[in-house]
């Protein structure tokens, strides 16, 4: 008698007690759910749920088979250390290009700063002028 393959498990810490939780495909991100129905025949068109894996120990929860299970299992060294150096630079890049994207006070547009100008003006020409 053969197995089915290896039991599920979490890609943070490991366990095997994870539970499968349906959710509306809509709040599942696009390439996510097109992921997900790659392997199903017809590519999941007409199904309006994903099964969501979670895990009962950590709380951690993903969607199976899609490339976020294996960054997560790649952070958590499941994959071994190369993998996870690589996953590691690669969390790092992402920050720094959210940092770098992140409106800074020293940025403010310039049509923000006329609004402001014009806004002082009237109000003191509301405050000095007496008819």
């Amino acid at each position: 008698m053969t197995s089915a393959g290896a039991p599920a498990s979490c890609p943070r810490c490991g366990a095997t007690n994870i539970h499968s939780n349906p959710v509306k495909r809509s709040s599942v991100p696009e390439p996510l759910a097109t992921e997900y129905f790659r392997g199903v025949p017809g590519g999941g068109q007409g199904v309006d749920t994903v099964q969501q894996s979670v895990c009962a120990r950590c709380g951690c929860h993903w969607i199976p088979r899609t490339t976020e299970e294996r960054r997560m299992r790649a952070l958590s060294g499941q994959l071994g250390t190369e993998a996870m150096r690589t996953a590691q630079e690669k969390e790092e890049e992402a920050g720094a290009k959210k940092r770098k994207r992140t409106v800074m006070p020293n940025k403010i547009p310039a049509r923000t700063w006329a609004i402001a100008f014009v806004m002082v003006i009237v109000i003191l020409l509301a405050l000095f002028y007496r008819p």
